[in-house]
């Protein structure tokens, strides 16, 4: 085992405990939700909500196995920033769902009072990830052709600019189109994607 793969495992120890943390907040405020005592009015795009959370948290666990062989990412500011990060989505799981389902909870009205929180976290991750992205992609591999090129980057913008707009936007409509279109990008980005 090389110096560089020891230190990856060491540095993931951080990570894996934040990853882990979202996928049992997520999974414990659903778990409260079917076992309330009080009905619960649900709502799908909550629900949609919720799943994108949870998808995007396993596709960090992707993305941190992508970046293992630089260098920088076991420096002291560029781990700390990565805990920003994953601090963020840590919050962003956690608001997808309520903690405690209230008498009759209402999954529609908590989406709806809670949407701008939510997508303003959101948008505050995926500014990072594109920062993230950016800084990454000088290690890319000098042959990729210009559709390749012109694809990642819409893939990794594409998911700020939607994130954007879902925090303006109080329409629901606009926000199953808008978390559709980030399922999408999230298929498109993470679908081969592999730990080997």
């Amino acid at each position: 085992m090389t110096p560089e793969v020891r230190a990856f495992e060491y540095a993931t120890g951080l990570f894996a405990v934040l990853i882990g943390l979202a996928v049992v907040d997520l999974a414990t405020s659903f778990h409260r939700l079917l076992r309330s005592s009080s009905p619960v009015r649900w709502d799908p795009l909550a629900l949609m909500a919720a799943f994108y959370a949870l998808c995007l948290v396993v596709a960090m666990w992707f993305d941190l196995w992508g970046v293992r062989h630089f260098d920088a990412t076991r420096g002291f500011l560029f781990y700390l920033s990565f805990i920003a990060e994953f601090l963020v989505l840590f919050l962003v799981a956690a608001a997808s769902l309520p903690d405690q389902p209230s008498d009759g909870a209402d999954l529609r009205e908590y989406y709806a009072r809670n949407r701008r929180y939510l997508w303003t976290l959101l948008v505050i991750f995926q500014a990072l990830y594109v920062a993230d992205g950016v800084y990454f992609s000088r290690g890319w591999p000098s042959g990729l052709s210009r559709l390749t090129l012109v694809l990642v980057n819409v893939l990794m913008f594409l998911p700020l600019l939607v994130s954007v707009a879902l925090m303006l936007a109080k329409s629901r409509l606009v926000h199953y189109v808008g978390l559709s279109l980030l399922f999408v990008a999230l298929v498109l980005h993470y679908g081969r994607a592999a730990i080997n």
